[in-house]
């Protein structure tokens, strides 16, 4: 699968998440203002600072996001097209979602309903 950078499109955007549930998807400023790529994974709501009520809340106004089967495709896609990122580092990736390992701290984290 290709990479995809959706800029005011959120119906193709949130079609995507559908379909790719184990795809990941970044946040970037539409812009590209300095630095600001963040990594997370489809199933992760963190990536969401909607302006609800205007158009294209997800990938409209200051942010658009990337998706893409993997993560590195999305750190070759933002080391060739933000020009300010030198190197990806820990802030580039969501902490409660964990894209770069094999679990997830929302699981962890998340209430117990048999408790």
């Amino acid at each position: 699968m290709a990479i995809r950078h959706w800029v005011s499109d959120d119906a193709g955007y949130e079609n995507w998440l559908a379909a790719h549930p184990s795809g990941f998807h970044a946040n970037v400023w539409s812009r590209r203002r300095p630095g600001y790529f963040r990594i997370h994974r489809a199933t992760c709501g963190l990536p969401d600072r909607s302006a609800m009520g205007s158009v294209n809340p997800r990938t409209g106004n200051r942010y658009a996001k990337v998706t893409a089967d993997s993560v590195a495709e999305l750190e070759a896609w933002a080391l060739a097209n933000v020009p300010q990122l030198a190197a990806l580092g820990p802030v580039n990736y969501c902490l409660p979602c964990a894209p770069t390992t094999n679990r997830s701290i929302l699981a962890e984290i998340a209430p117990n309903p048999t408790r």
